[in-house]
């Protein structure tokens, strides 16, 4: 099989791996990837070598990716969950087939559902972990400081949650986008009237933000725009690459005075616990996401920017090293290439 291998900052081979497929063990089934798709945030931050701010980020060489949609061509003797043909979305790196056993993070996806839109669901399911942990309640105001992929599928889902939702950023395509997607409200960071544009949409202000993005100017107005007793989801890495700030991010104006509850956001529980000891883990929420997906509630088709053969996929991650607003994910095909 085909590998995506990283060997070094901007050194990114596709390389050929020994698998055999011919003898499963019982509980194993062999997938054949068909696309995978590209973060620009945490996997573009590992193709720049800038990934040490992760604690136990692994080193060199090392894998990439952790989308990843393929089909089932064969299962063990002892596989009841999953047949031949059906296809499913894991959190395997850029690859073009693998073997996994039965129990892994394996979910099914809908037949309405296109492969390149599944392939969206890991980021969106980290929006979705978010707010589950920020106790979100539907009908709820919400903010989304940062239009990456990641914050722009955060801002469909909450849309399709039932949410208010404000789209935050620093780019007016990627404001375009997010009012295509379901935004109800779009504005640039640095606009000065900011909170009183929200104030208009309602009364009762910013009840959740979701910050994706990195700058501490984006948790400083994370932290202003959210009301009292308001709840702040990190899920971007605030200061990464930046100096220490010259305010103090925890500040009792905020913690004290406003009452501010921040979380540290974007796990769920990956082990497969029964629902009635842990009612959404890694797996549920991700087919949560795949029938809103498929009953059309939640519909990601506008972030696709670019599609490419797998083999040229360095091509995406160079654009994305640019930093251009234009790609906001790119799609790896790798049908073919097992």
């Amino acid at each position: 099989m085909k590998q995506a291998i990283m060997h070094g900052a901007r050194d990114l081979r596709i390389e050929t791996r020994p698998l055999d497929a011919n003898e499963l063990e019982p509980d194993e089934l062999y997938v054949e990837t068909q696309v995978t798709a590209l973060s620009t945030g945490t996997d573009l931050g590992n193709y720049l070598g800038d990934s040490t701010y992760v604690p136990d980020a692994p080193g060199y060489p090392r894998t990439v990716g952790y989308s990843n949609v393929g089909v089932i061509w064969r299962v063990g003797s002892a596989v009841r969950r999953f047949v031949p043909g059906q296809r499913i979305f894991s959190t395997r790196p850029h690859q073009s087939a693998y073997v996994a056993r039965e129990n892994d993070l394996l979910v099914s996806i809908p037949a309405e559902v296109s492969s390149e839109v599944a392939s969206l669901a890991y980021f969106t399911h980290l929006g979705l972990a978010s707010l589950r942990q920020a106790r979100y309640l539907p009908g709820e105001n919400v903010a989304i400081v940062g239009l990456g992929v990641i914050g722009l599928c955060t801002v469909s889902l909450a849309s399709a949650m039932g949410a208010k939702v404000a789209a935050i950023g620093n780019s007016i395509h990627r404001m375009d986008l997010a009012l295509k997607v379901g935004a109800d409200f779009v504005c640039t960071s640095d606009d000065p009237k900011i909170k009183q544009r929200w104030e208009k949409l309602g009364e009762t202000g910013v009840d959740i933000v979701v910050l994706t993005a990195n700058s501490w100017d984006a948790y400083r107005l994370s932290l202003e725009l959210v009301r009292h007793s308001g709840r702040v989801c990190l899920l971007g890495f605030p200061g990464r690459g930046q100096d220490p700030p010259a305010f103090n991010p925890l500040h009792p104006q905020w913690i004290y005075a406003k009452q501010l509850a921040i979380y540290g956001s974007g796990y769920a529980p990956e082990v497969d616990y029964p629902s009635q000891d842990v009612r959404f883990n890694t797996r549920r929420n991700l087919q949560y996401i795949f029938d809103l997906m498929a009953t059309g509630k939640l519909d990601l088709s506008a972030l696709i920017s670019h599609r490419l053969p797998a083999l040229r996929m360095q091509e995406a991650y160079e654009l994305a090293a640019t930093h251009t607003k234009e790609l906001v994910t790119a799609i790896f095909n790798w049908e073919g290439m097992e």
